[in-house]
């Protein structure tokens, strides 16, 4: 049992994958909906069009509580419904087709026709109706809701003078008197406009109008009104990632929780079954496992420009073949032989130095604000992959034959030979409405890690052992094993070749967003990975999510998402939005909830903002 627990923590160490990873903490809080982030540092690696979105000012609205009126008629009551089924198929077939229900109320049934605007609907329909619904009531439903408004704002004018010095002269005399109001100077159609007071009533900006103070100043006062806008804070002019992000994803197409609760420690001899369950559970693809890390530092936007001096990639995977996996938990079956040639495994390191750009453009066909962004990626780090391998295992009923062919090639970092190369970025953003936006982008285009040097390991090894022989090893210390390995190797080799070249995945993003209140958004997003000759063939990932504001400094975040190399996903997350000083926090579980899950993800983000 203890090989086994061994074999299965080094596993879970060393299990590592690639998949689409999260970038930010709302991303992976909401399950890859929310791809471009927040604004600011996010942009960077989601979508540089994003920069070029300017500070501004959106329609403040408030929630009302208001209600609907509509009206039905009851056109019949009965002790049996099935009456009032059959006077509803009476008034079909006599041409009166309308929506008709049944309602039940003390042990007493009601036929009732609904969907009139009005009492004088209702009560025509009603008239022409045949005598044996001369009983009928016109009644009213009422139904509660709460919609959104856009908040008006009045204000006090007191004065609109075409000089500016008669402005200036007129703000510095009554400066002592308005002491206490809020003031505001707007210049349109070639008047400077003064304004005095903010209220949220009418009648509270003409009592301001009437007062003393008002008219001693001017006479011709008066009142005027508009919708209130607030700051779009979300785009800073200043941010930086502090003092680190990082966001972590892990994924194995088996082991969870409830897998290892369930194996780990049962008793196989005894109980057998278990055994052929856990055999049984396992693909025959065989075990594999996926490990994602990006983290991120000194990433930071002024304005329309951002740069990012350290963000590192990590895709890696393992696929341990399952004919290897028996042999491990099984044994050696004499006369089944065993092919171990599904054997994989792929790191790629790579950190990307990056300078964005965005900016709004102008289409003459497109009446919404557009923008469009561009990136350039500097590439440097280190790879290392199975570039072949055959491997069998034959039993007989004396002996045993292991072959292994393996080729591995690699980048020596101790001589320190690193990869290199440059990818591109581009990016689309629109806001339809205040309420609607969509972006489109495309990140790491055309990146490629090529190396001028590359190391090749070749092991070859054909070991013939006897009943005797497996007998004895079972006593072996390591050094005597090791022994055993030189003894039977063919070839074990290292060269170094002309260098070679693997490809970064490249990121396709659609994104869309949509405003339901202030304190609600929704997000949904499409993500693909390219140019996965390297790690593999990665699925599409759709993912849809929401934000809440319980309060402004507080956002809480969800999603799910389906497809991706993860599977099905479930996030949540949180913030804290303290002035200049943002963190976020936020989880996700994939391939089941909670003990059933098969993979998981955990980031957190610190930046600052100034606006």
């Amino acid at each position: 049992m203890k090989k086994i627990k061994y074999f299965i923590s080094s596993f879970l160490l060393f299990c590592f994958g690639h998949s689409q990873h999260f970038y930010s903490s709302v991303d992976a809080a909401s399950a890859g909906a929310f791809l471009g982030g927040r604004m600011g540092t996010h942009a960077i690696h989601t979508n540089p069009a994003l920069l070029g979105v300017k500070p501004g000012q959106i329609t403040e609205v408030i929630p009302i509580d208001t209600f609907d009126i509509s009206y039905r008629v009851m056109l019949a009551t009965a002790d049996s419904e099935d009456d009032l089924i059959e006077m509803e198929g009476r008034l079909v077939r006599d041409g009166f087709e309308r929506d008709y229900f049944i309602l039940e109320e003390d042990t007493l049934f009601s036929l009732n026709a609904a969907g009139f605007q009005d009492s004088f609907s209702a009560y025509n329909f009603s008239s022409n109706l045949p005598s044996l619904f001369s009983g009928y009531k016109i009644l009213t439903d009422t139904t509660w809701k709460i919609i959104e408004r856009p908040k008006i704002e009045f204000r006090v004018q007191v004065l609109a003078t075409s000089i500016k010095d008669t402005l200036k002269s007129f703000q510095k005399n009554t400066k002592a008197q308005l002491k206490g109001f809020e003031t505001k100077v707007l210049f349109s159609d070639s008047l400077y406009r003064y304004f005095v007071g903010l209220m949220d009533t009418e009648e509270d900006a003409n009592s301001l109008k009437n007062s003393p103070m008002i008219q001693s100043i001017s006479s011709d006062a008066f009142v005027v009104s508009d919708t209130a806008k607030v700051s779009k804070k979300n785009v800073p002019r200043f941010s930086i990632t502090f003092p680190i992000r990082i966001a972590l994803n892990v994924k194995s197409n088996l082991i969870s929780a409830d897998w290892i609760n369930s194996y780990i420690d049962a008793d196989m001899v005894d109980n057998p079954s278990i055994k052929g369950d856990l055999l049984g559970s396992i693909p025959n693809s065989g075990m594999s496992g996926y490990f994602g890390l990006n983290a991120g530092a000194l990433d930071m936007t002024f304005g329309s420009y951002g740069i990012s001096l350290l963000n590192v990639d990590l895709f890696s995977r393992v696929n341990i073949p399952k004919p290897f996996t028996k042999l491990i938990f099984d044994g050696i079956r004499f006369n089944e032989p065993q092919n171990i040639s599904d054997f994989d495994s792929r790191l790629l390191v790579v950190n990307s130095t990056t300078f964005s750009y965005g900016t709004k453009i102008n289409i003459p066909q497109v009446s919404f604000p557009t923008y469009v962004g561009v990136g350039l990626r500097y590439l440097n780090g280190f790879f290392s992959y199975v570039d072949s391998y055959e491997g069998e295992i034959i039993s007989k009923p004396d002996s045993v034959n292991i072959f292994s062919d393996l080729s591995v090639a690699y980048l020596d970092l101790e001589q320190n030979k690193i990869a290199s190369g440059f990818a591109f970025d581009l990016g689309f953003s629109t806001s339809i409405n205040e309420k609607l936006s969509a972006q489109f982008s495309l990140i790491g285009l055309g990146g490629t890690l090529s190396s001028t040097e590359t190391n090749v390991w070749t092991s070859t090894k054909n070991i013939r052992l006897s009943n005797k022989d497996i007998s004895d090893i079972a006593d072996y210390n390591e050094s005597q094993i090791d022994s055993i390995s030189n003894t039977f190797s063919v070839l074990d080799e290292t060269k170094t070749v002309e260098g070679k070249s693997v490809s970064v995945p490249s990121r396709l993003n659609i994104g869309a967003g949509y405003i339901f209140s202030n304190n609600i958004h929704f997000k949904a997003s499409i993500q693909h990975l390219m140019k996965t000759d390297f790690i593999g063939s990665v699925d599409p990932r759709f993912s849809i999510g929401m934000e809440l504001f319980p309060e402004k400094f507080y956002p809480i975040l969800f999603g799910i998402s389906f497809g991706g190399i993860s599977g099905n996903t479930v996030g949540a997350g949180f913030g804290l939005k303290l002035k200049k000083f943002h963190m976020n926090f936020s989880g996700s579980h994939s391939g089941g909830i909670g003990n059933s899950a098969t993979g998981f993800s955990f980031s957190t983000e610190m930046r600052l903002y100034f606006w």
